[in-house]
């Protein structure tokens, strides 16, 4: 991620400081009913997810299936799906996964033959992963930002996959479907 993007991002997520890592794996898996980063054998596509509207600024959460590409290759890790829990932010442009994420599907360190490897470009490198079933090149988190413990999903998943996206209601829910 290059300055201007690096500032615009952390722009858009100025006012994410409520939500806290314990809310990931406590607090948003208890309300979707899934373990935060836990494997599943389940199907991983699904047509129509439901997630939650959480607290007074009515952050829309959603948990969804997050599974490393044949491209990436890790001695650690898992191949399994696992259950990511994202924000969906509609004014992201991107994609992104924390670490926390990112080394259960094995991926803490990424090195490309012939780059130096510093923190900078490790961010900035593109990830394929699926999500949904759906191929897309997910950004890592940026590290040295108050929301790098948050997963978000960002306007290029929606592009990609073709979901339709409800945020609303007199009593709010969130859901996406796809075609």
């Amino acid at each position: 991620m290059d300055v201007g993007e690096a500032a615009l991002f952390q722009s858009i997520c100025a006012d994410f400081e409520d939500i806290m890592p314990d809310d990931l794996h406590a607090t948003f898996s208890a309300l979707l009913g899934t373990e935060y980063l836990q494997e599943t054998k389940l199907p991983f596509c699904y047509r129509h997810v439901r997630g939650i509207v959480w607290g007074a600024s009515l952050r829309p959460i959603i948990s969804l299936h997050v599974q490393i590409t044949d491209s990436i290759l890790t001695l650690s890790g898992t191949r399994q799906p696992i259950h990511v829990h994202f924000l969906y932010l509609a004014a992201s442009p991107q994609t992104y996964l924390s670490d926390e994420a990112l080394r259960v599907l094995g991926i803490e360190d990424v090195v490309i033959v012939g780059e130096t490897n510093d923190a900078s470009t490790a961010e900035s490198i593109p990830l394929p992963l699926k999500i949904n079933g759906c191929t897309l090149l997910v950004a890592r988190s940026p590290s040295g930002s108050h929301f790098s413990h948050l997963n978000i999903l960002g306007q290029d998943f929606v592009r990609s996959t073709g979901a339709s996206i409800f945020f609303g209601g007199e009593i709010p829910r969130f859901e996406i479907s796809f075609p």
